[in-house]
């Protein structure tokens, strides 16, 4: 089954309002203050989505391009950088994080929201790091955020059902997760009904394989795919350390 199919996608920056891309970008630029010699003039934005860290990148300077699997998304964040000037304007690519190809080489790589969680077996994981690594320069940086092991395991994510009011009526997301402990993954079921009063006007369900991570693990896959781990801390932070309730991690690599 796909995700992030039209239906979800055209409602996912509604879901997701409250999600601040702005003090997120800060994180990634005091990052890049830390741990670069000198800022970054391109950015790979892997995962890119609806384009809410790549457009708020591309106005602060930076040559962006984004890359999603699902084209709905690509067609969200294409409609939203329409405001941006030509010059600015990301870049987008449909593409899979295991084999997409630009065709060139950045200054920074990030991958944002969890998104290399979509990334289950060891192996893809490891195909899909060792792809971003071939298109950043030696040096470049990479900063990810992912579901961090210890804490799932210890707070367990909870089922949720939210209502979202529009112009048009509501919608009715439904979200309801099994951890499998043996793999390091969650199966997240997200169910959407659209209603113009009383009558439904829409409807999708959607599974969301997601892999969590522990440090040292991931600390030896970015080795394995030619990085070397500057700092994991809890997102969105680069200062506070891990702990149980730490649901983010949040890790700076940098190319090897």
């Amino acid at each position: 089954m796909s995700v992030f199919n039209q239906h979800y996608a055209g409602q996912y920056d509604q879901f997701y309002a409250g999600k601040n891309y702005s003090s997120e970008c800060d994180l990634i630029d005091a990052a890049i203050k830390r741990f670069a010699p000198t800022r970054p003039k391109t950015v790979l934005d892997v995962g890119c989505g609806t384009g809410g860290h790549a457009i708020e990148l591309a106005r602060r300077g930076y040559r962006v391009t984004g890359v999603d699997l699902s084209q709905a998304m690509l067609d969200q964040a294409a409609k939203k950088s329409m405001a941006l000037d030509d010059i600015v304007r990301p870049t987008w690519l449909q593409g899979d994080a295991r084999d997409f190809d630009t065709g060139s080489n950045f200054d920074l790589g990030i991958m944002m929201f969890a998104v290399i969680g979509y990334l289950v077996g060891n192996e893809d994981v490891l195909k899909g790091l060792r792809n971003i690594r071939r298109q950043l320069k030696p040096g470049a940086l990479f900063v990810c955020d992912f579901w961090y092991g210890p804490s799932v395991l210890a707070v367990k994510p909870t089922d949720r059902v939210r209502v979202f009011a529009h112009d048009l009526g509501r919608v009715i997301r439904s979200a309801s997760t099994v951890i499998d402990v043996a793999r390091h993954s969650a199966d997240v079921t997200i169910q959407l009904w659209s209603l113009d009063g009383d009558r439904l006007t829409g409807e999708s369900s959607e599974t969301h394989h997601l892999r969590y991570f522990f440090p040292q693990e991931f600390a030896l896959m970015l080795s394995v795919a030619g990085f070397r781990m500057h700092s994991l801390t809890a997102f969105p932070s680069l200062d506070k350390p891990l702990g149980d309730d730490t649901w983010n991690a949040f890790a700076v690599a940098e190319a090897v």
